[in-house]
């Protein structure tokens, strides 16, 4: 696992050591023994900081155990094979994940040794701190292959300098190492990079960084062509509809002036959104005004390193569509849940609005435009304006400007899907689940179970497959249904039309990419 991907999941991994109970209860039940650690600073004096104890199987795993001020811990945990992960403290206090290391002195859970505790005994197990050691980074131009100017590495926010044609890595444990390259001007596309750490400072690396495209454009009011500032511009891929979850980054300054960066090569849509509080709405950006379905915004075609200009784009006055939803089944409003543009994946929505107490909703930033809108509630099926699952078969909500839509909807329960969620082992276990339509790809059903049991609705008849991510501390998985590696070998599943169906999920060890 990456040093950035450790920094920002510090927080969900000790999450997940908590919430892991249906495997460690079950666990801790088993026979026991002791492990008894000793870890020595650089120096050789008492280490402070903090350790995890993980199953190398992923079946139990505690964390957050601290070193006492003899740089010692004893823990009792059922008898088995354990990864030990040891974890310096800065001087505050706070965890260093940079400079986390594996027993014997690793730098990741792929590397880390094995230690076996055996019931009713003691396992001595001793650690020194490695020496951090620094090392040296250089780019090339994947196109041109000329040297790449600008590099920065991001470890964490104490740690994230910048260089010209090479950058310093701060010290970091000797090893490989995985860190986040990018460049100052987002020249080219930021990449995860292995680099070898030596411990005498020697160790270098080179990176291949792709160059990123560019669009520009103007964004002005489509009835006098003044600059608008302030909108935002968004990249989608081409013809789906999906909305990435960091809208509000490229944005048009006073003269309406916009800059789009760090795309990769391929076809694209721009979905444009403007300030909060504007009199403006939202719109793909069609051939000659806006649009609110994708499938008829302007496709932008780029190649890496490719900027690309694009027509004025031109905003028209915004209107607002509200409504309440209600449940098909019992005719009581929908009181938690959301309305967007698009499939969200995170907890808030960037593209929608949440639903109030009494099953109501008010957007009031669209363009005047036919809308696909989706509603995403509790206890009933995830569906489209008109009560369909895909986005395609969508009834449009149209938008008027300075006008006001009523628009309700009495979403229908759908199919229930059931199952349980096990290892190789078959031990339950805490994973996510996405259901996708089959032939679309589209994304109509998500849910993450706690317990080892899963339901979610979603609405049939139609084909599916299932994708599973399993996130056990310190390193993640990701499938689908049935024992599939690749979304191609993927076990297609037939939803009924109507009532349930039952289906178990297991889950293996494939690296997730």
């Amino acid at each position: 696992m990456s040093i950035v991907r450790r920094v920002l999941g510090a927080l969900a991994v000790a999450a997940l050591a908590v919430t892991a109970a249906p495997t460690a209860a079950g666990a801790a039940a088993d026979p026991a023994g002791l492990l008894h650690l000793t870890v020595t600073g650089t120096d050789g004096s008492p280490a402070a900081g903090n350790v995890a104890v993980t199953a190398a199987d992923s079946s139990y795993d505690k964390d957050l155990l601290p070193l006492d001020e003899s740089g010692q811990l004893s823990v009792e945990v059922p008898a088995g094979d354990y990864k030990i992960a040891v974890t310096p403290v800065y001087s505050d206090g706070q965890d260093d994940e940079v400079l986390r290391q594996w027993v014997p002195g690793r730098t990741s859970w792929a590397q880390a040794g094995t230690v076996r505790v055996s019931a009713g005994d003691t396992t001595e197990v001793s650690e020194r701190l490695l020496v951090p050691s620094g090392s040296t980074l250089r780019a090339r131009d994947a196109v041109t292959g000329a040297a790449v100017d600008g590099l920065c590495v991001f470890l964490d926010p104490r740690r994230n300098p910048c260089g010209d044609t090479r950058v310093t890595v701060p010290p970091l444990i000797p090893g490989p190492q995985e860190v986040w390259v990018y460049t100052r001007d987002d020249t080219h596309l930021p990449r995860y990079a292995t680099v070898n750490v030596l411990a005498d400072g020697s160790g270098t690396a080179v990176v291949v960084l792709t160059p990123a495209a560019n669009v520009v454009s103007r964004v002005v009011d489509a009835a006098t062509g003044a600059p608008v500032a302030g909108a935002c511009v968004t990249p989608a891929p081409a013809g789906t509809g999906e909305l990435p979850a960091n809208p509000g980054r490229y944005c048009s300054d006073a003269s309406g002036n916009v800059r789009v960066g760090l795309i990769t090569a391929g076809s694209w849509n721009l979905f444009v959104r403007p300030a909060g509080g504007s009199a403006y709405g939202a719109q793909w950006v069609g051939a000659t005004g806006g649009t609110g379905d994708a499938k008829q915004a302007r496709v932008v075609a780029l190649r890496a390193g490719q900027t690309v200009t694009v027509p004025p784009i031109r905003l028209d006055r915004a209107g607002v569509v509200t409504g309440t939803v209600t449940s098909a089944a019992t005719g009581r409003p929908a009181t938690s849940g959301t309305v967007t543009l698009a499939p969200e994946t995170g907890d808030f929505p960037d593209w929608g609005v949440e639903l109030d107490a009494q099953g109501r909703y008010r957007i009031d930033w669209l363009g005047p435009y036919a809308w696909p809108l989706l509603f995403t509630t509790a206890d009933n099926a995830t569906q489209w304006s008109g009560g369909f699952a895909l986005r395609g078969k969508a009834v449009p909500v149209t938008v008027r400007a300075g006008a006001t839509t009523v628009y309700d909807l009495a979403v229908r329960r759908g199919v229930l899907v059931t199952g349980r969620l096990v290892d190789p082992e078959g031990r339950p276990v805490v994973a996510e689940l996405t259901v996708r339509n089959a032939r679309t790809r589209e994304v109509i059903g998500r849910t993450a179970d706690r317990d080892g049991e899963y339901a979610l609705r979603v609405l049939g008849p139609q084909p599916v497959t299932v994708a599973w991510l399993w996130t056990p501390p310190f390193v993640s998985y990701t499938g689908w249904y049935d024992g599939a590696a690749r979304p191609a070998d993927a076990t297609e599943v037939t939803l009924p039309g109507t009532g349930t169906l039952r289906l178990d999920v297991a889950v293996d060890r494939y690296p997730a990419g």
